[in-house]
């Protein structure tokens, strides 16, 4: 029987069951089994790990456990650790359609988008769920074991897709700012807003106050959005859906079509 096949019956055992903590679902996939699944079905890399070492981007610090030596220490901190987190790198990457991640390989980018999951992320003291940098040939998204949620992975796969717009178009976002209010201009002044936390979530025109410190956190807030959110979130927002639109007519040249949590809603 095919891995591809043996993990797919796996999955279908661990949706289908009784309801049961999330732990014990974890315990039921083979994480090393999971990642080579979405590694050949979705075509990126993902590296786990020990296997980020050596990788140093700029400005983050990123912390791994050791694996140690004995059986029961690799049983408790081996890749089996990562399971949480490709289960939902698992539902992310499902959200996209078929042959969408082919886009990110170029070339200048000739080894696509890589996944790089650690232990803990931060910068200047500062914890981050996940970061999008640049690698070798490579867009790379480096995500921590805990506390990151599926929203979080679709804003940083917009800052690599932005990456991959800008090396076909470098104009493509030229006109974004025409979709703000008049006489707005972006501010990260706020220590809070600038390490990504937010106070009151705007009504319309931002996704969230993130949204406010930068363009391209503009731009992966609504996308994170686009791909979260529902019809009645969207209703009441015709600004911002003005700047999904946006997205989506620039995203489809090098990516095709997008289908979001509700997709109607900015078409």
């Amino acid at each position: 029987m095919k891995r591809g096949l043996t993990l797919f019956l796996v999955l279908l055992a661990v949706c289908f069951a009784l309801p049961a903590p999330a732990a014990a679902a974890e315990k039921a996939v083979d994480a090393d089994l999971l990642r080579d699944y979405l590694q050949e079905q979705f075509g990126v890399t993902i590296l786990m790990g020990k296997e980020c070492s050596g990788w140093s981007p700029e400005e983050y610090e990123f912390r791994i456990i050791p694996e140690g030596n004995t059986p029961f220490q690799r049983l408790v901190i081996g890749n089996r650790r990562f399971t949480g987190l490709l289960l939902i790198l698992f539902n992310v990457l499902n959200a996209y359609p078929a042959g969408f991640f082919r886009g990110f390989v170029s070339g200048k980018y000739p080894e696509g988008l890589q996944f790089r999951l650690a232990d803990e992320i931060s910068a200047r003291g500062i914890p981050f769920g996940g970061v999008q940098t640049s690698g070798d040939g490579s867009l790379d998204i480096m995500l921590s074991r805990t506390g990151v949620a599926e929203s979080s992975v679709h804003h940083e796969i917009w800052h690599a897709m932005e990456l991959r717009i800008l090396e076909d178009d470098r104009h493509a976002f030229d006109k974004w700012r025409n979709l703000n209010p008049k006489g707005f201009r972006y501010s990260q002044q706020d220590s809070v807003l600038a390490a990504g936390g937010q106070y009151d979530e705007p009504e319309d025109w931002f996704a969230r106050e993130y949204s406010t410190t930068f363009e391209y956190e503009d731009r992966a807030t609504t996308f994170e959005a686009m791909m979260t959110k529902s019809a009645d979130w969207w209703s009441t927002r015709p600004n911002l859906q003005k700047k999904a639109q946006f997205l989506l007519e620039k995203t489809k040249p090098v990516f095709g079509e997008i289908f979001g949590q509700d997709s109607e809603s900015f078409r």
